[in-house]
């Protein structure tokens, strides 16, 4: 909880997509690529050097599905995809292109784990940056501003 009001609040230019995740569940699903376990963030992940062991399975849970459009995301230019929990950016994905899939109207897609760099420190970086939540919306595109 500390570490969660210390965390900086993110100032970062580019677009970014950010999923909010609630807490865990387990529920085996299918998802592009894949099968995951359960979708949500464990509350030992917020230990920084357990969440880093742990990146590959908050991608499973942050890449799909969701109420999203493909088109506003290619749109607004959005290459990364950012994991919150709580308030707090916790890790940072590259959406692989070409690997859109949609199912029930919600959309999936395959991910690179980006754990380092640049990027990864304006955004994430040790302990995370804070973000407020949008009500009502487990997703929010960064900066935000009105579609066009």
């Amino acid at each position: 909880l500390i570490e969660e009001k210390a965390a900086p609040v993110l100032e970062y230019d580019e677009p970014l997509l950010i999923i909010s995740l609630g807490d865990w569940v387990d529920y085996e699903g299918a998802i592009p690529g894949g099968i995951r376990q359960g979708y949500g963030y464990k509350r030992e992940w917020l230990e920084s050097s357990v969440r880093k062991q742990h990146y590959q399975e908050i991608g499973e849970s942050t890449c799909s599905w969701w109420r999203l459009s493909q088109d506003s995301i290619e749109r607004r230019g959005i290459e990364y995809v950012v994991a919150a929990y709580r308030g707090v950016t916790r890790a940072l994905f590259r959406i692989k292109p070409g690997t859109w899939e949609s199912e029930d109207g919600r959309l999936g897609w395959q991910f690179d784990i980006v754990d380092s760099g640049d990027i990864f420190d304006q955004v994430v970086g040790e302990y995370g940056h804070r973000v407020e939540p949008k009500p009502q919306q487990n997703q929010r595109y960064w900066p935000w501003r009105p579609e066009t």
